[in-house]
């Protein structure tokens, strides 16, 4: 019954999206951006302070941790965008993480943390707030003994909401995901990929922003994994910001003697330049 939900749910998704395109390909409007989602993106390249075109953001800050172990960690992030004329666009996105960690029998910090995480994603608009992705991420995780992962796929996507930089955004697509751990242990195959994005803005200085993503193996609906993040952005001054972020990676079929959920509490300084 859950995979029949899943493939359904996917199956509307790119339903959808088809028949958009359709509409939109019989009024000439198959190539065309709306208008406002063209001056809203026109307006966030604008705002580049050093790279016109580019919007890019470096943050770093301090990550409390639960799960498969109590981590204190130093977290950096990079993010880059890039506005390719009116039509497509390319967003890049790095995170590292380095820390202590708790022995729950001694109560001391006595090992390591490490993990990092290297993503990119082309979107194609290629018809009214609609938009088809191709996407390639590497992450490893020494904690979770995840020597490295590898996630590439494509898919298709649809922006349900946008005014200015207030957004409501869904994507759906298939994946190859190959997962290797320190154990030997190896899997591997065909996922689904299921994930919704947006921001609020409250006012000029506070905005709300949020991601999910749940990509269960095709063959296998009882392996899946499950990312999300909730994060207060507040402006201090000029192109300075805090963020404090709650994040949450589930995986449902972990290395062994590794637990499902790592659970994180981020408070960072960043700058959009």
């Amino acid at each position: 019954m859950k995979k029949c939900v899943i493939v359904v749910m996917f199956s509307i998704v790119a339903a959808v999206f088809l028949w958009t395109a359709a509409v939109t390909a019989e009024d000439k409007l198959a190539t065309q951006i709306d208008d406002s989602m063209k001056a809203s993106r026109e307006e966030a390249g604008s705002e580049a302070y050093l790279f016109p075109g580019w919007i890019i953001d470096l943050s770093a800050g301090y990550s409390l941790s639960r799960g498969n172990s109590d981590t204190s960690d130093f977290l950096a992030r990079a993010a880059v965008i890039k506005k390719f004329e009116e039509t497509w666009e390319l967003i890049a996105r790095g995170e590292y993480a380095w820390g202590e960690v708790k022995n729950k029998d001694t109560g001391e910090y006595d090992s390591t943390a490490d993990r990092g995480l290297l993503n990119g994603q082309a979107n194609i608009f290629v018809i009214e707030s609609g938009f088809l992705y191709g996407r390639s991420e590497v992450s490893y995780d020494k904690i979770k003994k995840l020597d490295r992962r590898l996630d590439n796929g494509i898919g298709v996507g649809y922006e349900l909401y946008r005014e200015g930089k207030t957004f409501a955004a869904l994507e759906a697509g298939a994946a190859y995901i190959d997962s290797k751990y320190e154990d030997d242990q190896r899997d591997h195959g065909i996922y689904l990929r299921l994930a919704q994005s947006g921001a609020l803005v409250i006012n000029e200085r506070v905005t709300i922003v949020e991601s999910v993503e749940y990509k269960p193996k095709f063959d296998d609906f009882d392996s899946y994994l499950i990312n999300g993040e909730a994060s207060l952005r507040v402006g201090l001054f000029s192109q300075l910001y805090f963020m404090l972020s709650l994040t949450d990676r589930y995986d449902n079929t972990p290395a062994a003697g590794t637990q499902r959920n790592d659970l994180s509490v981020i408070s960072s300084l960043g700058v959009s330049i």
